[in-house]
C-alpha cells in the first residue's frame, strides 16, 4: 500500500481536503493590486467563485475515481492552463485599467476605467499633448463617464470579473483535481 498502511486513504483524503480548503480561502482574502477593485467586482463575485469551486469539488470527489487517472490528469492540466490564463488576464486588466481618485496609491480610491476615451476626453488629451488618462480622471474629479465610454467601462469590468472568477474558481478546482489524483494513486 504505502508507508501510511491502512490509513493511506484517510491521509490522502485529508491532504486533498486541506489543499482544497486552502485554495477556497483565496476567495476571502484581502484585495491586492492585481485583483479588481471592490467597486468594480463586489465580494459576491469571489463568493460565487467559491461556490463554483465547491460544486466542481463535489463532482470530482464523486466521479473522479470512475473517470480514471489519465482523464483526471488531463482535467487537472486543462484546469491549470485555464487558471493561469485567467491570472494573466486579471493582472493585465486590473493593473492597466486601474485609476485613482482622489488620492493616488490608496486601494479604496482605486477604480477601473475603460479602454476607449469619450470624444471629449480624447479631444482634451490631444489638445494638451499627451495628458495621461490618470490626469484626465483627476480633472474629471473621479467621474468615469466623462473620461471613458460606458461600453468600454463595461467591457473592462466584464473582463476583470470573469478573469477573477475563473482564477479563483478554476485555480481551486485545479488543486482539488490534483488532490483527487493523489487519492486515486494511493488507493491503487
Amino acid at each position: 500500500m504505502s508507508k501510511y498502511g491502512v490509513f493511506a486513504n484517510i491521509v490522502a483524503v485529508a491532504a486533498s481536503l486541506a489543499s482544497a480548503s486552502g485554495a477556497l480561502r483565496l476567495a476571502f482574502m484581502k484585495r491586492s493590486k492585481w485583483q479588481p477593485p471592490e467597486e468594480a467586482v463586489p465580494a459576491a463575485a469571489s463568493r460565487f467563485a467559491a461556490l463554483l469551486a465547491m460544486v466542481v469539488l463535489a463532482l470530482l470527489y464523486v466521479f473522479g475515481p470512475s473517470v480514471g487517472q489519465m482523464m483526471l490528469g488531463a482535467i487537472t492540466v486543462a484546469l491549470f492552463i485555464v487558471a493561469v490564463t485567467c491570472l494573466t488576464i486579471a493582472i493585465k486588466t486590473n493593473i492597466q485599467y486601474s485609476f485613482f481618485y482622489p488620492t493616488t496609491g490608496r486601494e479604496e480610491n482605486r477604480k477601473l476605467g475603460g479602454d476607449t476615451l469619450t470624444d471629449e476626453a480624447a479631444r482634451i488629451r490631444q489638445q494638451q499633448h499627451g495628458r495621461s488618462e490618470q490626469q484626465l480622471f483627476e480633472d474629471a474629479q473621479g467621474d468615469k463617464d466623462l473620461v471613458w465610454t460606458k461600453a468600454s467601462q463595461a467591457a473592462v469590468n466584464v473582463r476583470s470579473t470573469l478573469s477573477f472568477i475563473g482564477l479563483i474558481g478554476l485555480g481551486t478546482c485545479t488543486l482539488a483535481a490534483a488532490a483527487m489524483l493523489v487519492v486515486i494513486s494511493i488507493s491503487r
